[in-house]
């Protein structure tokens, strides 16, 4: 796995036309074209020549990135290094990665649990990965399905786990309605083009009262706020739509998938270490208090501050979004134009 490649520099070397990389986009929640710059900045990750803008919506406030990659070229942003796909937790090497990742893993089942009532149906995670999370949901008495559009990551879900996990795009599962009593997506709707045929079709999938676990970042956030153009959560080219919360309430309420609440539970330390570290060198700081927060120690005693008063108070860089839905869309006719573009991709 080569960390030193930039996105932007493979870009460089295997790019089309840069017109057939990027497009102009109306509001991807509305349809308005007007929308006010926000942020513009370079690859946080993968530093490169390119700089990448986020605009917010001059009719509805939605942040999203105009102009932005085409779904054929985004691809080319994420480079081997991007998804660090973890291996199970016991195979983890060092016993402090073992305990921090297993925590981690705790604190997200058994809030989905707990949301459910702590009785077990059918769960669907939505990006799923290689699967951890899926086997952490079985282990409570779960029936769990994945969805995963890397083959690697499918692949060891499979193997390792024995999960059903189809490989490809949600869209693509053709998974029947109301088929599941809840479902997760971690870290996923943020790089999505097009979120409505996407919100749509969980609402589709969900049974009436189902449950929908949604984790994105939160760029009302006070680490958003006090990180400002350093702040991880743009991720800028990868981040196509970034979701205020109030917004979010608004949005999942249309599909008939209203917000229950929302939490900060899991840990952006991450997110802060990496943002700070960038902060700190643009100030010209060295690398030392960034190393010193990345050490195993520091990460699980910020543990208490994640699941203590970041997640008390909303402030940490992830937001957790818990939605029912009801027992038919609020908006029966949007819910069905949104799902088109879906059955159309379906044949």
């Amino acid at each position: 796995m080569n960390t030193s490649e930039p996105g932007s520099q493979r870009l460089r070397e295997t790019s089309p036309p840069i017109h057939a990389i990027f497009e102009t986009t109306p509001c991807p929640m509305c349809g308005a074209e007007a929308g006010t710059p926000l942020v513009r900045t370079g690859d946080l990750l993968f530093p490169g020549d390119a700089e990448f803008q986020l605009v917010s919506c001059s009719h509805c406030g939605h942040i999203y990135q105009n102009p932005r990659p085409t779904p054929a070229a985004i691809g080319s942003f994420y480079p081997e290094a991007y998804h660090p796909f973890l291996s199970a937790i016991e195979d983890e090497a060092s016993p402090l990665r073992r305990l921090d990742r297993a925590f981690g893993l705790r604190m997200r089942c058994q809030a989905v649990h707990r949301a459910a009532d702590r009785r077990p149906g059918r769960l669907l995670d939505v990006g799923c990965a290689t699967g951890v999370f899926l086997d952490g949901m079985r282990r409570l008495g779960w029936a769990v399905q994945g969805v995963e559009p890397s083959a690697y990551a499918a692949g060891y879900a499979r193997r390792r786990f024995g999960l059903e996990v189809f490989e490809g795009l949600l869209e693509e599962a053709r998974l029947p309605e109301a088929t599941f009593d809840a479902i997760t997506m971690w870290d996923v709707l943020e790089h999505v083009h097009e979120p409505r045929p996407v919100l749509a079709e969980l609402a589709r999938l969900l049974r009436p009262g189902g449950l929908l676990v949604l984790s994105l970042p939160n760029p009302d956030s006070l680490e958003a706020r006090l990180l400002g153009e350093h702040w991880l959560g743009w991720d800028l080219p990868r981040h196509l739509n970034l979701f205020r919360p109030t917004q979010l309430r608004v949005h999942l309420a249309r599909y008939g998938m209203p917000v229950e609440r929302i939490r900060s539970f899991t840990a952006g330390h991450a997110v802060m270490v990496m943002s700070l570290a960038r902060k700190l060198s643009a100030a010209g700081y060295g690398p030392a208090i960034p190393r010193l927060l990345s050490s195993p120690p520091v990460r699980l005693l910020s543990r208490l501050y994640y699941s203590g008063p970041a997640d008390w108070y909303n402030l940490s860089s992830i937001m957790v979004v818990f939605a029912r839905r009801g027992s038919a869309p609020h908006a029966s006719q949007e819910l069905l134009r949104d799902v088109a573009p879906l059955a159309l991709n379906q044949g």
